[in-house]
């Protein structure tokens, strides 16, 4: 696998606004997709989320590792310690998702992650802890 070929990602920032009294976290993601790795080669899905202006971020991640044909996985990324928005008012929320595939175990190896398709239809689900504050 490439160098350029080996890592992919994406960041959505979003504006939100909170009710008064309210604040929330994200507790997990929920992926679909296809993948397919060679024997020994590893694809890495990571997440990571914060609020800007806050210098903490949430991080999940897992690891597939081959040999897998062509399946179709579900994958729930969870935040072990899930961050906190303000209380109230107006934020901006920042997600980031990668995808890493990792051949140095079989040079010869390759593989590919996709997140979703349009046969499995939704992609991502967003799992939200809301709470008083």
């Amino acid at each position: 696998v490439s160098p350029a070929d080996s890592k992919k990602s994406c960041q959505l920032s979003v504006g939100v606004r909170i009710p008064p009294g309210f604040s929330f976290g994200i507790k997990a993601i929920g992926y679909r997709g296809l993948y397919q790795l060679s024997d020994k080669v590893t694809a890495t899905q990571k997440a990571i989320y914060y609020f800007q202006g806050h210098p903490e971020q949430a991080t999940a991640s897992s690891v597939f590792t081959g040999p897998v044909r062509g399946e179709e996985y579900l994958n729930i990324l969870t935040f072990s310690a899930p961050l906190r928005s303000p209380c109230g008012g107006s934020t901006v929320l920042s997600l980031s998702n990668s995808i890493n595939i990792d051949n140095n175990a079989n040079k010869q190896g390759g593989g590919y992650i996709s997140v979703g398709s349009l046969k499995l239809g939704e992609n991502q689900t967003y799992a939200f802890d809301w709470v008083k504050c």
